[in-house]
């Protein structure tokens, strides 16, 4: 870590342990917003595509005969094929199952579930043993089902929530983002997200070595004089990934430093997960020049880094 006066003006820290306290002592416990929870509109945007070949699946609904009536309903609407997945809270378009044999354990049997115009008595059959061998013929006709398309609903809620990790990551980028264009407008700065090597040289004009071809950092400074390569993440739980962050983000800055010093690269983090790998982030902490978190930056430390130039 770079010690210097910053970060005794703005948060009394005498030495660069204190920094390291600081920084674990201010950690956030949540950086939820309330998008956090369910993405109505893509779960709505989802069900409505889907909504009219969902009603025709209500017709199975209570049906007696239903494995019949299923083959029959396929065959006279074969698009109903394309939403079996989901209603098992799949996304892929072909299962493999294992049927194991006496003499074979690992054997496979393949469904799938791509759109097509007809279907063969075959596969007609086959669609409907899946049907039938999931339990889903079984829901239909005990009518534990009341309304597909509301069961479809729920059934893309708890996907969404999958999703929140990620929702995660992008509200601590956008969060970032907030302190970091209000420090380039009121400093006449520019700035770029989600930059390549070639789009920093392209729009920022600075080279920048990359260490895998796909690198994107999160945002690049310009303050006029030189570049700032930022990284912006936000862990809320720990374990023992946040042990190869700590070393990837190392790896990282060593690699910039060596191929183009010129460059500053700032790490930002946070998250109560620190908290359980106070180790491996003070091992980078040590390596790397800036560690900052979010009390830190909106303490003005990130703004005084990047005027400074140091």
């Amino acid at each position: 870590m770079k010690y210097s006066d910053i970060f005794k003006n703005r948060l009394g820290c005498a030495n660069t342990d204190e920094v390291f306290k600081y920084l674990l002592d201010h950690m956030k416990e949540t950086i939820k917003s309330w998008d956090f929870f369910v993405a109505w509109e893509k779960v709505m945007n989802k069900v409505g595509s889907i909504e009219v070949i969902l009603n025709i699946l209500n017709y199975l609904i209570g049906k007696k005969n239903v494995k019949e009536e299923f083959k029959i309903l396929v065959d006279r609407y074969p698009e109903i094929v394309e939403v079996l997945p989901i209603l098992l809270a799949l996304r892929e378009k072909s299962v493999k199952v294992l049927e194991p044999f006496e003499d074979n354990v690992f054997n496979y049997k393949e469904y799938t579930f791509h759109k097509k115009k007809e279907y063969s008595p075959d596969e007609i059959e086959l669609l409907a043993e899946f049907a039938e061998k999931t339990g889903l013929l079984a829901m239909f006709e005990k009518k534990n089902i009341k309304s597909i398309v509301d069961y479809v609903i729920g059934v893309e809620v708890g996907l969404d929530t999958n999703a929140r990790k990620n929702r995660s990551g992008t509200a601590m980028e956008m969060i970032t983002e907030l302190f970091i264009k209000k420090i380039c407008t009121e400093n006449n700065y520019r700035y770029i997200s989600q930059a390549t090597s070639h789009k920093i040289e392209a729009v920022l004009g600075y080279k920048v070595s990359v260490d895998k071809s796909e690198r994107s950092f999160d945002f690049a400074i310009d303050n006029g004089s030189k570049l700032y390569l930022v990284e912006a993440n936000y862990y809320s739980g720990g374990g023992s990934k946040l042990k190869s962050v700590a070393g990837e983000f190392t790896t990282l800055f060593n690699f910039l430093k060596k191929e183009t010093p010129e460059h500053g690269f700032i790490w930002i983090t946070d998250g109560i997960g620190w908290k359980t790998a106070e180790k491996p982030l003070r091992e980078a902490f040590d390596k790397v020049d800036y560690i900052l978190n979010l009390n830190m930056v909106q303490s003005g430390i990130l703004e005084n880094i990047i005027s400074q130039g140091v």
